[in-house]
């Protein structure tokens, strides 16, 4: 496409060049090998040029003529809308082979990295072996074997072999100072553990030889003690004899004075009754008499005088009650006399 095409741009641009392209990487379905990526990369040089070719017609028109230029701003993206399908597909081609490629990089730096850490973690699992915590002697001892037996080669460790042989001698260097060190420990605890042992022994045969000290002290508290305790037995039965021979005495000395006390009263009381009935007996004429003279008081033998005044028989009223309370006080007395 040149400039001399401008009136093929403008009005009937032969959009056979677009398909011809479209069709001559049509069959291209991937960018995979150096010849198909060489392909599409030649095809999106051409769209591309098209592209600017059509960009640098827009611009020329449009500078000379602004309503052209509008018309062509259409033609520009009616054409380009017609190339983007094929550029489009295209560079997905592409980008999907680049996703590959890029899958494939990741793929192999994961694969190193990984090989790298299981390299690693075989070293630090040599390095473990010389971790010790208050392990005993044939432990240390096992893993001292068990870490000179370690085969260090190429195929293993490949570029940390020299690292990996480092390791492997200081931590035989580690295990065989740790396994000196542990046996001195228990054989001062074999010395200690011996030691211990006789004075325990030891300890065991005085105390078997206190035991029979005490017990032999023991027997002798336990005869004094004995001898004491029927010493205050005997006093005990003594006191209690005599504690109950005094009560005995003395419950009898009570039963005879309860007796006589019982006697005495039985004879007062007959007395008393006696003197009571002669009392009464003595003083029964006087007590009818005086009850006699007090009913002799009434209104047939002492009427009452008929009164006219008002204050007079107010005088006569409070009289009669006095004299109904002390004739009833003189009864009353009379009958207790």
């Amino acid at each position: 496409m040149t400039k001399q095409t401008k009136a093929l741009v403008k009005f009937d641009f032969d959009v056979a060049v677009i398909t011809a392209l479209d069709a001559r990487y049509a069959d291209i379905q991937t960018a995979e090998g150096t010849k198909n990526l060489a392909l599409v990369m030649e095809g999106l040089s051409e769209y591309r040029e098209i592209r600017t070719q059509i960009d640098t017609l827009h611009k020329e028109y449009k500078k000379d003529i602004l309503i052209a230029g509008r018309s062509l701003d259409g033609d520009k993206n009616r054409l380009k809308s017609l190339i983007q399908p094929g550029e489009s597909r295209l560079r997905d081609l592409k980008n999907v082979e680049d996703d590959r490629k890029d899958a494939i990089r990741e793929e192999k730096a994961t694969k190193e990295r990984e090989r790298v850490e299981a390299i690693q973690k075989k070293i630090v699992s040599i390095r473990d072996l010389g971790v010790m915590r208050n392990e005993h002697s044939s432990f240390i001892q096992d893993r001292l074997v068990l870490t000179r037996g370690i085969e260090i080669s190429e195929d293993i460790y490949q570029e940390f072999i020299a690292h990996a042989i480092a390791v492997r001698r200081d931590t035989i260097i580690e295990l065989e100072e740790a396994l000196k060190d542990r046996l001195q420990f228990e054989k001062e605890e074999e010395d200690r553990k011996a030691e211990s042992e006789r004075l325990e022994a030891q300890r065991k045969e005085q105390e078997a030889a206190q035991a029979k000290i005490d017990e032999g002290n023991r027997k002798v508290r336990e005869g004094i003690a004995k001898l004491e305790m029927d010493r205050e037995a005997a006093e005990a039965a003594k006191e209690r004899e005599d504690f109950e021979r005094k009560a005995q005495e003395e419950a009898d000395i009570e039963a005879k004075k309860k007796l006589e006390r019982e006697a005495c009263d039985r004879l007062e009381k007959e007395e008393a009754e006696k003197e009571e009935k002669a009392r009464q007996e003595f003083l029964r004429p006087d007590r009818e008499k005086l009850t006699k003279w007090v009913q002799s008081f009434n209104e047939t033998n002492n009427p009452t005088p008929q009164l006219k005044s008002k204050k007079a028989k107010e005088i006569l009223g409070i009289a009669k009650d006095q004299v109904e309370i002390i004739l009833q006080d003189l009864e009353d007395k009379a009958n207790k006399l």
